[in-house]
């Protein structure tokens, strides 16, 4: 079996993770309401904004950082945006631990959050 298949194989593996089921559903729920659409779209869209200056060498001010954490804020307090980052979150550590696991192979160095 090649390394493009073995990818191909995790790849197939990571789908079936309760971790990536649940951030499916998450997802889905929230592009499925308006509202919440409308506030991670809203945050993402800030947040891209800042990303842009800080890539342009520019600072960001205590009202960019306020701004972001107000409309954070907004986002976080409808249930289905939170839920669909905690998921999120949940999904990234499972990745977090493969890219980790992947490293060792690699290296034979164990990582601190290897898990398994």
């Amino acid at each position: 079996m090649s390394i493009y298949d073995q990818a191909l194989d995790l790849g197939r593996e990571i789908a079936r993770t309760n971790e990536y089921g649940q951030m499916q559903r998450a997802e889905r729920a929230v592009l499925a309401d308006p509202a919440a659409s409308k506030a991670v779209r809203d945050f993402q869209d800030l947040q891209q904004s800042y990303y842009r200056l800080r890539m342009q060498g520019h600072d960001l001010s205590e009202d960019h950082l306020n701004r972001l954490k107000e409309v954070e804020d907004k986002a976080m307090a409808i249930g289905l945006v939170r839920e669909y980052y905690e998921a999120r979150m949940r999904f990234h550590e499972v990745v977090d631990k493969i890219n980790a696991k992947i490293q060792e192979g690699m290296t034979g160095i164990p990582k601190a959050c290897g898990g398994g």
